[in-house]
């Protein structure tokens, strides 16, 4: 049987769950060779040193939901005992630490990890597996000989790592930038405010101050609540958001079903699918967030889309000028005077065109932007179930960030192990047929 070579851009809990699925294949006899091309660190986006969270929150999934859930033997029911067995949640607690941690986890009510844990579970994951990791930044994926090669500018210079017949693309990518935003230390995004600590800190220590958290998501919910939680109480927090409310996720057993059935989601139209998706994965805030936020008397919602981040008048004495926030609604333009200001308004799922071949990008972002928008609203519509796009080539780019449509959990963490069967299934097919 031929090899199948499957490499993972970003080194995060999706590469994790691919990573430790490869494994077990592998030790059933299948030939699939899986590695990870990671910017810095294994689980960085979780680790409070790299950006997007301060590593102190908590998992908003519980931890059983971890690797492998929901365990189905998509691949083999073998695959699947082994992965509860060697990479489940319950395993890392008993084989890296002790089983006396896991039995500690258990009596002290089975809280989801903190980010930083899970950021430890991953790596430990990612080395258990074997699974080869090549850090430094992908600038470029080409074709050659119907195999892609990854382009990674690494600490030692520029190197090609050839013969992928598929690619997954995973992470959260950057900060979303809707509107302008003036360059200034008092502005922040979603991504770098957790690594600039230092910097809020130091505007918020000479008094009472105004914040604007733009954004209505779990992302401007995760950063108001850091403000709460950290006890900033004599600072005003405006929370500048184009939804009426702060809708809430809360964990039922109704809406959970539809994570892990697949005949129900089956028997949804697309229109009600992609409605369900982007109720709970955009726009949404878990319901510890909501309650925190809830109690927070200095904390006001704000209706109304941010157009602009710019600077205001330079009043005699100040050393920068005012910054303004401007915003409209159904009432007309605004603006808002501030002192910091955290756009938070989501990252890009589509990072990773750049990456491709010109006539591949041609493919997806052709025409003004209207025309970019539909194409890969397109492109989400008609991907496969093994979760990669229709590009007019035959090796495969797989876009789990991008799945809504195929399955609400495969953008999250709620079925990182179904989100590996589904694209690990067509290569271990060809290793096996071939």
């Amino acid at each position: 049987m031929p090899q199948q070579n499957v490499a993972v851009i970003g080194g995060g809990p999706k590469a994790a769950a691919l990573a430790a699925k490869a494994f077990c294949l592998q030790q059933a006899g299948v030939p699939i060779r899986l590695t990870i091309f990671e910017r810095s660190a294994i689980g960085s986006a979780w680790t409070g040193k790299h950006g997007y969270t301060d590593g102190d929150q908590r998992l908003c999934t519980p931890a059983e939901r971890d690797l492998g859930f929901p365990y189905e033997a998509n691949l083999g029911s073998e695959i699947a005992q082994q992965m509860q067995a060697s990479f489940s949640w319950a395993a890392y607690k008993v084989f890296a630490h002790n089983a006396s941690r896991y039995a500690d986890w258990v009596s002290r009510g089975r809280k989801p990890p903190t980010h930083r844990d899970f950021a430890e579970y991953i790596e430990w994951a990612v080395e258990k597996s074997g699974a080869e990791v090549y850090f430094g930044i992908v600038s470029a994926l080409t074709l050659e000989n119907d195999r892609w090669t990854v382009v990674q500018k690494t600490a030692e210079g520029t190197i090609q790592v050839p013969d992928f017949h598929g690619v997954v693309v995973t992470g959260p990518g950057p900060a979303n930038k809707l509107f302008d935003r003036v360059k200034d230390p008092r502005v922040f995004t979603g991504e770098d405010f957790w690594s600039r600590f230092r910097g809020v800190r130091k505007i918020l220590r000479s008094g009472p101050k105004r914040i604007v958290v733009i954004g209505g998501g779990g992302t401007a919910a995760a950063i108001a609540a850091w403000f709460v939680r950290t006890g900033m109480k004599g600072h005003e927090i405006a929370l500048l958001t184009d939804q009426p409310t702060l809708f809430t996720r809360t964990t039922n057993f109704f809406e959970n079903r539809l994570f892990d059935d697949e005949t129900i989601w089956k028997s949804l139209s697309a229109v009600d699918r992609r409605n369900f998706t982007d109720r709970l994965n955009r726009g949404v805030v878990w319901e510890n967030v909501t309650e925190l936020l809830a109690d927070a008397e200095q904390l006001s919602l704000v209706p109304g889309r941010a157009t602009g981040i710019e600077h205001g008048n330079h009043r005699q004495g100040a050393p920068r000028p005012d910054l303004m926030v401007k915003y409209t609604n159904h009432l007309g333009n605004h603006e808002a005077q501030a002192d910091l200001v955290v756009d938070a308004t989501g990252f890009n799922p589509w990072w990773f065109e750049r990456l491709l071949p010109k006539e591949l990008r041609n493919h997806i972002i052709n025409g003004d932007v209207e025309s970019q928008k539909e194409q890969r609203k397109q492109l989400q519509q008609d991907m496969r179930p093994d979760l990669s796009l229709e590009l007019p080539v035959e090796p495969r780019i797989h876009a789990p960030m991008l799945s809504q449509v195929v399955g609400p959990g495969f953008v999250s963490l709620m079925v990182l192990g179904a989100m590996a069967d589904r694209i690990l299934n067509h290569y271990s097919k060809n290793a096996r047929t071939s």
